[in-house]
């Protein structure tokens, strides 16, 4: 066998136990497309939050130390929806450490 062919045969090994995007069975299909609108939904769950603190310009209530630690957690998610080329992960996970940034400085300002 050749190089190239070897490293056809490697490829082929190791991409051959994912399933195809969308999935072919209905309900992963349904999932994969579902994904979609959650990675929308998400980050817009957050804007309540964000309004209340820069609108009463309070963060009474609110933990730095929960917020902080989303973010780096989401961060991290990101970094990894990056590395596996994930795009539904990484903007979702992206939107969200944006809102969650906003937050922490809101509650580090007020």
């Amino acid at each position: 066998m050749s190089l190239g062919q070897q490293h056809l045969h490697a490829r082929w090994r190791l991409f051959s136990r994912l399933e195809p995007f969308p999935a072919l069975g209905a309900f992963k299909r349904f999932l994969d497309y579902l994904m979609y609108g959650v990675g929308i939904v998400a980050p817009i769950a957050l804007v309540p939050q964000i309004w209340q603190i820069y609108s009463t310009r309070s963060a009474a209530g609110v933990s730095l130390f929960t917020w902080s630690l989303l973010t780096v957690l989401n961060v991290l998610w990101a970094i990894y929806a990056a590395v596996h080329k994930d795009k539904q992960l990484f903007f979702a996970n992206a939107f969200i450490v944006l809102f969650d940034l906003a937050i922490v400085i809101g509650i580090l300002r007020y």
